[in-house]
């Protein structure tokens, strides 16, 4: 008995075997080799922040995605929107400065621009590939900058090809690489050899990455010189599952069938998370609405369809075939341009830096309110006490009046500071968002004009720089 028991293990143990190397991982070696030179290491330095971002120096990933234009594509959390310096250090120890040519101002992607000629090397893009043609348990491959360490190499596989993490309206690929901190940035490789998507976020047991597709689309319109349009009706977007949204949503049970099954697993619809205060959805849409068809397509789960139909329709009206609480609306809603609010002009005044709101701080902060946003003051000045600063450093004051002047917005703000005097005892009301109680309170500083006078600043979309406005 205990011979036939020891073969039966020694049997076991080469079918493990066979099978194992039937099914062996990809083999990745010559692959890498060759992925290397187009992957870059991003350090980038802030002295000025505009919205929420941090001051300091930072280090992420880029890739190559057109050699001879000098375009390297990254996440939207590292470019920023702020005035940078970025400093691009190549695989053979060279390095050069990029500036910002775009960033998404929905999706976590963005693009920085280099000058191929102060390369030491013939720059070699990335061959992308399509969302569409993946599947789930696929073999994956990432190269990035993980903890600093130059270059490190990850592997994982798809566990869902369609996962929404609270970015509007923007569809990820659930992975198993494990925490990436660094790998901001990283191209995330299929087996055939093709960029499938860029690394986004983690946890310490899996990665989420945003499709190239997101990115292709924009890549397109940049090398065909024309405008990216961001379409918006201020709507936040989660998916859940038909099971959840019938019982819980009164979703019609009639309508499981057409709905059908999701080729990322578990058939999903979209539905509405919140709403985006001063959007052209506000009035017309709820929390808890469920999106059935938009322009009289059935969009499921199809968060990146959805997203497109916006951007093809900005300045028009969108048809949306919604389900409330079980019953079916058709609503018109408009279509603005995200891309029209961007950060575009700031000002330096009295140690602090000021902008327009922004669709993106009406989200987070669920502002309503006009004025302006003082997201830094440095440590002493003028402003550095009209508002609670956190650790790094930031605020999140907005103001609303200035010596009994309304702020609307910038150049209400920069009217009222022309008037002030240096040393003038000035009064202003704000509201502080890192206070639990954000009510308008009133605050009054000395402005101190010798050290901090009123600066403007313009994005040059020629430059792709800052420039001061001269007087």
């Amino acid at each position: 008995m205990k011979h036939i028991l020891q073969k039966a293990s020694i049997l076991l143990l080469l079918f493990t075997l066979i099978t194992a190397g039937a099914n062996a991982a990809h083999n990745w070696t010559e692959q890498i080799a060759s992925f290397k030179p187009m992957v870059v290491n991003v350090e980038t330095a802030s002295e000025v922040v505009f919205e929420t971002e941090s001051k300091g120096t930072s280090f992420a990933t880029g890739f190559v995605v057109d050699a001879e234009r000098g375009i390297i594509a990254t996440n939207r959390h590292v470019t920023g929107s702020s005035p940078a310096y970025v400093k691009i250090n190549f695989h053979d120890g060279s390095f050069t400065e990029a500036n910002i040519l775009y960033y998404d101002p929905t999706h976590d992607f963005g693009f920085y621009k280099i000058d191929p000629a102060e390369v030491d090397f013939e720059l070699k893009a990335v061959e992308l590939g399509e969302w569409g043609k993946l599947s789930l348990g696929d073999e994956l491959l990432l190269i990035g900058n993980n903890e600093k360490e130059e270059y490190s190499i990850k592997f994982g596989t798809i566990a869902n090809l369609n996962v929404n993490k609270g970015d509007r309206h923007s569809s990820y690929i659930h992975t198993t690489f494990d925490r990436t901190g660094g790998s901001s940035g990283s191209p995330v490789w299929n087996t055939a050899g093709e960029v499938i998507a860029i690394h986004a976020r983690g946890t310490d047991t899996s990665s989420f990455e945003l499709p190239v597709d997101y990115l292709i689309d924009a890549l397109e319109l940049i090398r065909n010189k024309m405008p990216i349009q961001r379409g918006e009706i201020g709507v936040d977007l989660e998916l859940i599952s038909i099971g959840e949204a019938i019982k819980h949503f009164n979703f019609p049970e009639a309508l499981r069938k057409e709905i059908g099954p999701s080729k990322a697993g578990t058939p999903k619809v979209i539905q509405i998370e919140s709403m985006v205060p001063r959007t052209t959805g506000e009035t017309a849409l709820r929390a808890s609405d469920i999106i059935y068809r938009i322009n009289d397509k059935l969009i499921r789960d199809d968060l990146y369809t959805f997203d497109a139909i916006l951007n093809q329709n900005v300045g028009k009206e969108v048809t949306l075939d919604i389900y409330r609480n079980g019953e079916n609306l058709i609503l018109q809603v408009p279509v603005e341009n995200l891309e029209k609010k961007k950060v575009r002009r700031f000002v330096r005044f009295g140690g602090a830096v000021f902008h327009d709101i922004t669709p993106q701080l009406r989200r987070l902060l669920y502002l309503e309110a006009d004025g302006v946003y003082l997201p830094h003051a440095a440590a002493g000045s003028s402003f550095s006490r009209v508002g609670v600063q956190e650790r790094n450093g930031n605020s999140k004051v907005v103001i609303l009046n200035i010596n009994g002047k309304q702020i609307r917005n910038l150049d209400d703000f920069i009217e009222a500071c022309q008037t002030i005097t240096d040393g003038q005892h000035t009064y202003v009301v704000i509201r502080d968002f890192n206070l639990f109680d954000s009510s308008p309170t009133p605050k009054s500083l000395t402005v101190n004009l010798k050290f901090g006078p009123l600066q403007q600043f313009e994005w040059d979309s020629d430059k792709l720089d800052w420039e001061k406005v001269v007087e």
